[in-house]
Order: structure tokens, then C-alpha cells, then sequence
């Protein structure tokens, strides 16, 4: 099987025969007359499949790709079902993903107008024949130096030539998430609000509706904040990223991932000498704990894949022969890297994205309402902050949101979860100036795994973090805050995966550190009960929550079979940690190691040791 990772050019992917999920059967959703959605934007988070999404399109309704149709789409859906509107269009596909968003607003303008030139130059050079004015316009490009001047002579020769356009747009809001993440914000308003070039870029758009020139829109993006920033001038946009009839129109589907595994294990014969690389089983498992998961409609019953993220899991291990060290594509992580600076905007106290993963990884849920459409200006709200994080693919709709008003919304996968400990600790580091040096840590957790000692990392927790809380208000940290700042660390390691309030058959284990099956020096798992303590508390006091723990913990350890799955047959380690306010971390093992016992000597045994006694006496 040939991986298409990093590709998203339909014709080329079908051409040179790469592997392709079929979404040719949500065009007639796009085209069903009782939607009336002519004008759409489809909303998903980064890496989704949305380029190759837009680029089947416009092969499919393009006039000049008519010729292709057999050669492109034979052996899809859509070859067998043909809609009335295909090959009907003037096709232009804008990709606003290259717009540079260095310098002042008149800079950003600069390389707006240029991509929209480069871009159309291609779409004039391909339907000059059918429309002879465009030959004209093509050479005399380079006198436009407005985006949304040009746009509207394009149109305005689409209308005279009685032909009908339709404008793809993908990533409509990638270079505005840029300099919102920036800090930028400033600058951002200027381009977008009342005389903005942006602004009037999409004034164009909406102008060309009226004659009916322009009969078709779809645009692509990640979330809906440019999108409410354009106001009344783009106010004629149907947004479907919620309806569950588009549930899996971008990524991957269950069927989509079982075909390309089927068809990845059949062109590697020489991986099933290894188990996890060539057992099918073990290949879906893996790569639904770390990549499935999503549910973009709350009546949407199938969940969908990270399509990208598959690709890139089987791209490694063909180029590898072995799992990736890091199963969250590094490109992935700088793209939420990106959108989580974004999340800033909507924090009303300047904490409230920790507040909201603390909440997230503690509960593993959150409800609240979804908005679907907020911009800039009106981001300070929890529910703004939780909405954000389901745009970007931090959160996803969980069980039952369907029957709730403020739906229940859940982490979709394991690297996402991973992703977010991450974030927890950037924002602890930032909020309480605490850092951890990594490489200690690594060192530390290393010895955890291999040799089954947990005391170095619990003197580096004391050197770094317990100590340098002692100058700070004590009253805002607990059990639970120490706990997650605790694992907030632990979470930067590959030795463990790590499992918050864990569900035993006598209760929720407080951590559990579940050993890394891609780490094979690792030895031990460890699960620990965690109390917290004020500063001032007395030796009784410790001792009581020691017993506390030790309790709970022989409830949790009672599950042997949940025990034996998480330790992958491996050694389990069991201890307590009490917290003792800005003082300490103490720990102990579980179960208690009694002190042996001398034995009374028998009178014979007693008899002998004095003869023994007595001649090293007369030496």
C-alpha cells in the first residue's frame, strides 16, 4: 500500500494508485435541494483530511476536469452515483495557509493579494477557452493590488459569460489563528474589522451571491472565530460541522481504518515475524487508543479517526520496522501548540485554561454549553474556553450528550490526553514559576521503571516543586493540585502511561503508572494513593493517613485481573505518598515490611553456642 501522509492532492493520490478513504458519498448531503446550504463552512480540527476533502471537490465539479472523471473517480461512490451538478463549474480553489503574517497590516495585505493572484492565475489559465475574457485579465494581473477589487472582476466576467462559479476555500481562517496565537490581536481587528482588506475580501464573496454568479460555496477551517469577526459581511454561510449527516466527512471511519491496515499488512509479509507489527489485532488496538475517538455531532453514533495520524503511525513503521518514539506527529503538536496560545484570549482570570485541565483530567469530562460562533472579542466565558477546546480536538462529544442541553464533552484519545498533561505543566511553570529540569526527570522516572525507586524522583519533587511552594499561599494547594502537578510531570517521560483516578473493583486508584509497551527496559508499574496534609500536621496525623491509604490500596490491588492487564505481566510497585503542606513528600511501600524476628533458641541449640563461645574463649 502506498501511504498518502502529508499529500493532499486528490488527483495525484488516485493516479499514482496511494490509498484513499472514499468521501464521494457525502457529495449529494452537499447538494440536496431541501438543505438549501449553497454556502457552507465545514469546521474540523488540523490534520483532518480538509485539503483532500476540498481537492476531490473541485476535481468533481469542475468543467475542464470533465475528461478525468473514469481515470479520477472510477471504482468510488460517486462513479456509480453521479450528482446532476458534476463538471458544471468554473472551479476556484483558494488556500489561504500560505499567507505570511510577518509585518504590519500592509505587509499582510502584500501576501494576501499575492496568493490569491498565484492562485488564479492557474484557475484563468484553465478556463480561458471556455471564458476568452480571462485570457485578458491574466495579463494584466499585476495592475490589481487589492484582493477583493479582483475578486470582483473575476465574477463580473463569470456573470457576462452566463457560466456559474463555485469557490472552495481551505484553511479560511489559518493565517488569522496566526497572529491570534501571536498576540497580535491588534493587528488582527485591523485586517478584519470595518475597512479591513479581509473584510472587504469576503464583502466580495457576498456581493457575488447576489447575482447569482457565484452558485456555490465551501470553506474549510478550524474554528468559527473569523468567521463571527466578518459580521454582516459574510452573513450568508450555513454552518454544518455539527449535523450528524457530516459526522465523517473529513477523517477516517472504522471500515476506513481495518482497509488500510488489511491492505498495509499485505504489502509487508516480512512483519509478521514481529507480534504488535504484524498482528492485525494488536495494529487496530493500538491505533484506536491513540487516534479515534471523535464524535462531531451529538446524535453521531460512529466515531472518527485522525486521519493524518494514522497515516503518520503507518508511515513509520514502514520506513522503521518499528512503532514511532512519539505517537503524536510533531507537526500535529506544533499546530495545537499554535491554537492553544488562542485559548489565552478567552481566560477572563488569566488561570482559566488550567482550571479547565485540571478539571478535564481529574473528571475525564466537562458539560457545558457548545457555541457555535464567537469571535475575538467575545471569547471571555467558560463556555467560549470549553467550545474552543472541542474546535481545536481537545475535547469531543461524549455518551448521552445527545439527551443534555449542556452536553457532556470528553478527551477523544490517548495522545490528546497526553497532549493536554503537557499543556497543564506549561501553564503550572507559568502561573507558579515552578520548572522541573527534564532531563533529571527522565533520569529519574528511568529508575522508576528499570530498577523499581521511586526516591529520586520524590527528591527532585521536594527540590523543585515542594520547596518553592513554601513561599506561596498554601490555601490553594490540596491533594488534588499536588496530584496533578505530579503527574503533569510524570506525563513529559515515555517510560509510563499514566492513569488518574483509575477504576478498581474497590475504588479509583489515585495514580497508576502503567509501563510503556514500546519501552522495553521498563520492569516495574506503580499505582499510589496520595493524601494531603497541612504543614503543621503531627506525627499522629501522618500516621493515620498512611493507614488510610494502606487501606484503600489493598482494595485496589485486590483486582488482580485489571492488575495483570495494566502491568503487562510485569512487577507492580504500591506505595502511599502523603504530602506534607511546603514541608515534604513522605512515601512508603505497600504492603509494610515487618522487621524480622529473632528466634528463642531451643536449650540444645542455646547448649551448643556456649561450647562454641567457650572455645574461642580458651584460643
Amino acid at each position: 500500500m502506498r501511504i498518502p501522509y502529508g499529500m493532499s492532492n486528490f488527483a495525484a493520490i488516485r493516479r499514482e494508485k496511494y490509498f484513499y478513504a472514499d468521501k464521494t458519498p457525502f457529495i449529494p448531503y452537499l447538494e440536496a435541494p431541501e438543505g438549501g446550504a449553497k454556502h457552507v463552512i465545514f469546521l474540523r480540527p488540523r490534520r483532518f483530511g480538509k485539503s483532500t476533502l476540498v481537492s476531490m471537490l473541485e476535481y468533481y465539479y469542475d468543467r475542464e476536469q470533465a475528461n478525468a472523471w473514469d481515470e479520477l473517480f472510477g471504482g468510488l461512490w460517486v462513479h456509480e452515483h453521479p450528482t446532476p451538478e458534476r463538471g458544471q463549474y468554473l472551479v476556484l480553489t483558494l488556500d489561504f495557509s500560505p499567507v505570511n503574517t510577518d509585518g504590519e497590516a500592509a505587509d499582510i495585505q502584500r501576501s494576501f493579494t499575492t496568493i490569491i493572484k498565484a492562485q488564479l492565475m492557474a484557475f484563468l489559465t484553465r478556463h480561458s477557452r471556455d471564458v476568452p475574457k480571462f485570457a485578458h485579465l491574466r495579463s494584466t494581473l499585476d495592475s490589481y493590488f487589492d484582493a477583493a477589487s479582483l475578486l470582483s472582476t473575476v465574477i463580473a466576467i463569470v456573470h457576462e459569460s452566463e457560466r456559474k462559479l463555485y469557490v472552495l476555500i481551505d484553511e479560511y481562517d489559518h493565517f488569522a489563528n496566526r497572529l491570534l496565537s501571536d498576540g497580535n490581536q491588534a493587528l488582527y481587528e485591523a485586517i478584519v474589522r470595518g475597512t479591513g482588506f479581509v473584510r472587504s475580501f469576503y464583502s466580495a464573496l457576498k456581493a457575488g451571491t447576489r447575482t447569482g454568479a457565484l452558485a456555490r460555496m465551501f470553506i474549510t477551517g478550524v474554528s468559527p472565530i473569523l468567521l463571527d469577526d466578518l459580521s454582516s459581511g459574510f452573513n450568508i454561510i450555513t454552518h454544518v460541522s455539527l449535523l450528524e449527516q457530516y459526522n465523517s466527512m473529513a477523517g477516517f471511519t472504522r471500515a476506513d481504518v481495518e482497509r488500510a491496515v488489511d491492505e498495509f499488512l499485505l504489502g509487508k509479509p516480512h512483519l509478521t515475524a514481529d507480534p504488535r507489527l504484524g498482528d492485525r489485532s494488536a495494529l487496530l488496538t493500538t491505533i484506536e487508543r491513540y487516534y479515534n475517538g471523535y464524535r462531531f455531532s451529538k446524535h453521531a453514533t460512529e466515531r472518527v479517526y485522525n486521519s493524518d495520524l494514522v497515516l503518520y503511525f503507518l508511515s513509520r513503521i514502514a520506513m522503521t520496522g518499528r512503532y514511532p518514539e512519539q505517537m503524536l506527529d510533531l507537526n500535529v503538536r506544533t499546530d495545537y501548540g499554535r491554537l492553544q496560545r488562542i485559548a489565552r484570549l478567552a481566560e477572563a482570570s488569566g488561570s482559566d485554561t488550567r482550571v479547565l485541565l485540571e478539571s478535564i483530567l481529574s473528571e475525564d469530562s466537562v458539560s457545558s454549553p457548545l457555541v457555535e460562533q464567537f469571535g475575538a472579542r467575545n471569547m471571555d466565558g467558560r463556555a467560549q474556553l470549553v467550545s474552543l477546546f472541542y474546535y481545536m480536538g481537545m475535547l469531543t462529544f461524549g455518551a448521552g450528550s445527545e439527551w443534555s442541553a449542556d452536553p457532556v464533552l470528553v478527551v477523544p484519545n490517548r495522545v490528546i490526553r497526553e497532549l493536554q498533561w503537557e499543556y497543564l505543566a506549561f501553564a503550572i511553570q507559568d502561573q507558579e514559576q515552578i520548572f522541573i529540569d527534564t532531563y533529571e526527570l527522565s533520569k529519574a522516572l528511568a529508575v522508576m521503571a528499570s530498577k523499581g525507586e521511586v526516591e529520586p524522583l520524590l527528591t527532585l519533587f521536594r527540590e523543585q516543586v515542594v520547596a518553592r511552594i513554601g513561599n506561596k499561599d498554601l490555601r490553594q494547594f490540596n491533594e488534588k493540585v499536588l496530584k496533578l502537578m505530579l503527574l503533569a510531570y510524570i506525563c513529559q517521560s515515555r517510560w509510563f502511561h499514566v492513569l488518574s483516578e483509575k477504576e478498581f473493583s474497590g475504588g479509583y486508584a489515585d495514580l497508576f503508572l502503567g509501563l510503556n509497551p514500546d519501552v522495553p527496559a521498563g520492569k516495574f508499574a506503580w499505582m499510589f494513593e496520595v493524601k494531603y496534609l497541612q504543614t503543621k500536621a503531627k506525627k499522629a496525623d501522618i500516621e493515620h493517613a498512611f493507614e488510610q491509604a494502606f487501606t484503600q490500596l489493598q482494595r485496589y490491588t485486590s483486582d488482580t485481573a485489571l492488575v495483570s492487564l495494566l502491568t503487562l505481566g510485569k512487577e507492580l510497585k504500591v506505595g502511599a505518598l502523603v504530602f506534607v503542606g511546603s514541608k515534604d513528600v513522605l512515601y512508603r511501600a505497600w504492603p509494610a515490611v515487618e522487621p524480622a524476628k529473632k528466634k528463642t533458641p531451643t536449650p540444645a541449640q542455646a547448649s551448643k553456642r556456649a561450647e562454641k563461645a567457650t572455645r574461642r574463649r580458651r584460643r
